[in-house]
């Protein structure tokens, strides 16, 4: 009986040291997912604002030719021709 007590005893401090363990990662974990979040919410903050800059930089460029004439004729088709791309040609190893 004392060696399956024993045995016993011994599973329930294994697990025991696995729970503090287990405990001590999320509390790791937490931690870290914070920190990821507050990234997130500064890198967001900073998009916005670029994007907020970039659009008020778009509406202080003056209006172009190609601007106008699309303004001019909205009902016009945009001139979509293919070309081909050249590739330079590759040299055998």
């Amino acid at each position: 009986m004392i060696p399956e007590f024993n045995s016993l005893s011994e599973k329930v401090g294994r697990l025991a040291l696995l729970a503090q363990t287990l405990r001590q990662e999320n509390a790791d974990l937490r931690l870290h997912l914070s920190s990821l979040n507050n990234d997130k919410e500064a890198l967001t903050k900073r998009m916005n604002e670029a994007h907020r800059r970039i659009a008020a930089l778009l509406e202080k460029l003056p209006e172009t030719e190609s601007d106008a004439e699309s303004n001019a004729e909205p009902d016009a088709e945009p001139d979509l021709e293919y070309e081909e791309p050249e590739f330079a040609e590759e040299k055998a190893v």
